[in-house]
């Protein structure tokens, strides 16, 4: 428990995970057959969170070579919906303790809303001193 709230590990709240985790996903065979047994598998985890036999599954590892060659971890989709679960629940704790001006990962802020706040910044700036002017050039607009 933190705080004075515990995390809902209810199958309503587990539910919502699933939905929130589901958005912009592309199909996959993984995919495909867990939503076939979406029901059983929503149910299982909630029995097994609940009842703490609970545990993490493998990553599966794979190789990306887009700009460089990475190493790639994904956990199993039922441990996704508990990384979504999790998230959630310490996300409203923990969001409020952040300055305004992080941007990653935090509901309503991300990477153009960033980019638009540091442009607004870069403005601001550029009426009282040329000399960020030439480095940040290349992030105009």
């Amino acid at each position: 428990m933190i705080g004075s709230e515990s995390i809902d590990l209810s199958l309503k709240n587990i539910w919502q995970s699933w939905k929130e985790f589901r958005k912009g996903k592309k199909a996959s065979d993984e995919l495909h057959h867990f939503q076939y047994y979406l029901e059983k598998n929503l149910f299982e985890l909630c029995e097994d969170l609940n009842n703490g036999r609970y545990k993490h599954g493998n990553y599966r590892k794979f190789i990306v070579n887009d700009n460089k060659r990475r190493e790639i971890s994904v956990a199993i989709i039922r441990d996704r919906v508990v990384h979504r679960l999790v998230y959630d629940y310490l996300e409203g704790i923990y969001d409020k303790t952040f300055i305004y001006d992080a941007w990653s990962c935090r509901k309503g802020k991300g990477l153009l809303g960033a980019i638009e706040r540091t442009a607004c910044f870069l403005k601001r700036s550029a009426t009282h001193t040329h000399t960020a002017k030439p480095f940040f050039a290349c992030l105009e607009m």
